[in-house]
């Protein structure tokens, strides 16, 4: 199976997917390959932790909306920045320096 299709299967209503989906590809990013499939945005890190609008020109953090298969190919992809932020459908919000996540993987 895809990385899209395993995504796209967290969803039990395809419209919520699809809103994400959209979002990342009109604010964001969107990666699909065999290897990986992927829905973020860049944000500003205290926007996450201290629910600031302030210095949302400055974005410093991707925010992982969706991420399946392995993300090892999304490093060359994308723009490093400071932070990768992500949750697991359990609302906490986990803030980790980009350069921690890419040696993890």
């Amino acid at each position: 199976m895809r990385p899209y299709d395993r995504a796209k299967m967290l969803y039990e209503d395809e419209k919520d997917f699809f809103k994400i989906f959209d979002y990342c590809a009109t604010y964001g990013v969107v990666v699909s390959t065999d290897d990986v499939f992927c829905c973020a945005y860049a944000v500003h890190s205290d926007y996450i932790t201290k629910y600031t609008y302030n210095n949302l020109d400055k974005p410093n953090t991707w925010f992982i909306h969706l991420l399946a298969g392995n993300p090892k190919s999304l490093f060359g992809l994308v723009e490093p920045l400071e932070f990768v932020c992500f949750e697991r459908f359990d609302n906490k919000y986990r803030l980790i320096p980009f350069d921690k996540i890419k040696r993890r993987y």
